[in-house]
């Protein structure tokens, strides 16, 4: 393979990366005109099962990014095998890995890191609603191309996680893949794993950029990093770098959480939850709790008393008691001693106030109350309620009360008497007014026992008008006071019924717009990934047409390079043709030459004196049998002698200059070393000298 210039129809170019098991070349489709970047495995390298595993690595990585078309995953245009070498071809990036960019703990700029891991998680989120999982999130997994863009690459162990996998290639709990410092707690422990895991190891990227450092790293070895990763919690980013916000922090905690549930549950909502902190705001909305509206407990008017009017008595005692009623169903069950305090309030002479205050005593852990006893009063409905409990009184205030109440019922059943008789106008017929007639009378006694029951304890001495009119100027201002006290509760009702209508509306109308801000939001971003997409493929058909610009005018110059070959094949043929013609011009006058004797023996005169055998030899080849061709090959070689021996005397004392210096520098040594013992006898060692010839 090392001497491979071609892998299918691709043609080689350089080396871009060597590994243990494969190398990445740079190479040209020249079917297409573009570069590519082409990724091999030496299977002949493995063992069976080990080249098995790298081939289905291989084919998987080809079967998943196959689908994956996005601005940020690299591409992947074909796969194969040949030979012993099998190969996929993907996308040519030019740019360096991320993983150079966190080297040496360095800090990389907010604006930079927000936007690269915004990039990361959208091609994870889309990679993750194709039914992949990568399962190999790590930085040297992360390209920056030459404009700053992530590019997500090396699918190899990625998981698919749909019907198109086979038997082979589905994931099995208890199977462990991935690289450790960048594994979630569900990788370490072997467990199942979903698109969590990616976010987990995001999550530990963003880390690194915020600290420049791993969350995990450390001292120790592979279980080490293990141990940490599903046991122990990283510090916090602001910690160890004062520019981080605690909103920074939020979210690198919920990508980070050891529970996948609690983590972030899509790519794209970390990316709008990194969004946020970047732009000041909370990171993590919370969800606004149930907001339990519980109606207030309106205090029921009471009912107006006036003597003078039997209708008006008798529809507001009906009224009084309806809700009296309403009021106590709905709080008999409860097991909340302030709800019968309250109907105490109410209601105290109420057909259920004995019965409310032993309920509080029960609830509270307090005695009953002294003198409480079963009435035999009757309740609003006519029935006997065997729960009406008398107040306890002092002994004056009942004497006092005691002949206002017989009295009272004497009237009563009096004036039920004379309803029930007959008529003397007509025998056996009721009288028309014998009901509202009752009722009015019973309204009246009702409204003469309430103030004689709820009168203060009067003294001894007799009751004089002026007294009289006193106690009815401060039951009127009770009465008053009690009025003025129910119209301001129920204003407050009013205006606390009002202030949660706008609160209400005040939350809808911002969970409105916090929608639409979201739709906007999502539209926005959608429209920019969009033109991102629409740019990416606009730059990607451009740089196609140049590509094949470029091998149209490649093509074009070695047409140009193939017709200057031509033309100066051309020229070179001619100029060898009209050499040739010079040379059967020059021989035409060299044979005229010899044929003319005059011409040798001009010739002849001009070289006989020279020493050069250059010239007697061109004689002789013009005139191999010429007049003067044998004294010409004598002087020749007589001057070829010469020449000779001339050569032989110079190397012969050439040799004698190179003995006599070797002689002159032994001599010099030895009287060097001569001069050294003379010096220092003790220390002086004879020298040995080899001589050199």
């Amino acid at each position: 393979m090392a001497g491979a210039q071609t892998l299918g129809r691709y043609q080689l170019e350089r080396v871009l990366g060597k590994g243990a098991m494969g190398i990445v070349y740079e190479a040209l489709d020249p079917k297409l005109h573009r570069k590519v970047a082409i990724k091999t495995i030496l299977v002949d390298q493995l063992d069976a099962e080990t080249a098995k595993d790298f081939s289905m690595r291989f084919e998987r990585e080809a079967r998943a990014v196959a689908r994956l078309n996005h601005p940020n995953i690299v591409q992947v245009y074909d796969f194969g095998k040949e030979g012993k070498v099998a190969y996929i071809v993907m996308e040519f990036i030019r740019g360096t890995e991320l993983k150079s960019s966190l080297a040496g703990n360095q800090l990389v700029d907010r604006k930079e890191c927000v936007r690269v891991m915004c990039e990361l998680l959208d091609a994870l989120d889309f990679a993750h609603e194709a039914g992949v999982i990568h399962r190999d999130i790590k930085p040297a997994n992360v390209m920056l191309d030459s404009q700053g863009r992530a590019k997500l690459t090396d699918f190899g162990v990625a998981r698919l996680t749909d019907s198109d996998k086979t038997s082979v290639e589905r994931t099995q709990a208890g199977t462990m893949v991935g690289t450790p410092a960048y594994m979630s707690p569900e990788q370490c422990k072997g467990q199942r794993i979903d698109r969590r895991t990616d976010i987990f190891s995001a999550g530990i990227i963003l880390y690194q950029f915020l600290t420049g450092q791993k969350p995990f790293a450390g001292e120790g070895g592979f279980f080490t990093v293990q141990k940490r990763i599903v046991e122990e919690e990283p510090p916090t980013p602001s910690s160890l770098n004062v520019e981080v916000s605690p909103e920074f922090d939020r979210v690198v905690a919920k990508a980070l959480a050891k529970n996948p549930d609690t983590r972030f549950q899509t790519a794209r909502e970390f990316a709008r939850a990194l969004q946020r902190a970047a732009e000041g705001k909370a990171a993590l909305q919370e969800e606004p709790a149930a907001t339990i509206v519980v109606p207030s407990r309106q205090t029921p008017p009471a009912a107006d008393v006036a003597v003078t009017s039997h209708q008006t008595e008798r529809s507001q005692a009906l009224k009084s008691g309806e809700m009296e009623l309403e009021f106590w169903r709905s709080i008999k069950d409860s097991g909340d001693a302030n709800d019968f305090d309250l109907y105490v309030q109410q209601f105290p002479q109420g057909v259920y106030a004995t019965l409310a205050l032993r309920k509080i005593a029960k609830m509270r852990g307090l005695p009953l109350p002294a003198g409480s006893e079963t009435s035999g009063t009757r309740t609003m409905d006519g029935t006997a309620d065997p729960t009406r409990l008398l107040r306890p009184r002092a002994e004056d205030e009942a004497k006092a009360k005691r002949p206002a109440s017989e009295r009272t019922r004497t009237e009563v059943d009096k004036a039920v008497e004379r309803a029930d008789a007959p008529s003397s106008d007509s025998v056996g017929k009721k009288s028309p007014l014998l009901v509202p007639g009752v009722l009015g009378v019973l309204a009246v006694a009702g409204a003469v026992a309430y103030f004689v029951l709820n009168r203060s304890p009067q003294p001894t001495v007799a009751t004089t008008p002026k007294v009289e009119a006193d106690e009815k100027a401060k039951r009127d201002a009770a009465e008053n006071a009690k009025r003025a006290a129910e119209a301001q509760a129920k204003q407050e009702t009013e205006a606390q019924a009002k202030r949660e209508a706008e609160t209400k509306a005040k939350r809808e109308t911002e969970a409105q717009a916090q929608a639409k801000r979201e739709a906007e939001t999502k539209a926005k971003a959608a429209g920019k990934s969009q033109a991102k997409r629409d740019a990416d493929l606009k730059a990607q058909r451009a740089a196609e047409a140049r590509t094949q610009r470029e091998a149209e005018a490649r093509a074009q110059r070695e047409a140009e390079t193939r017709a200057q070959r031509e033309a100066a094949a051309k020229t070179q043929r001619e100029a060898a043709a009209k050499a040739q013609r010079e040379a059967e011009a020059k021989a035409q006058r060299d044979a005229q030459a010899i044929a003319t004797p005059a011409t040798e023996s001009s010739f002849w005169e001009s070289i006989k004196a020279s020493r050069d055998p250059a010239d007697f030899r061109k004689y002789l080849s013009q005139y191999p049998k010429g007049q003067n061709a044998e004294p010409a090959r004598r002087r020749l070689a007589r001057l070829e002698e010469e020449k000779r021996s001339e050569d032989a005397k110079l190397a012969e004392a050439r040799l004698e200059a190179e003995k006599r210096a070797e002689r002159e520098r032994l001599a010099a040594e030895k009287a060097k070393a001569e001069a050294e013992r003379k010096k220092d006898p003790a220390k002086a060692k004879p020298a040995l000298v080899v001589p050199t010839f």
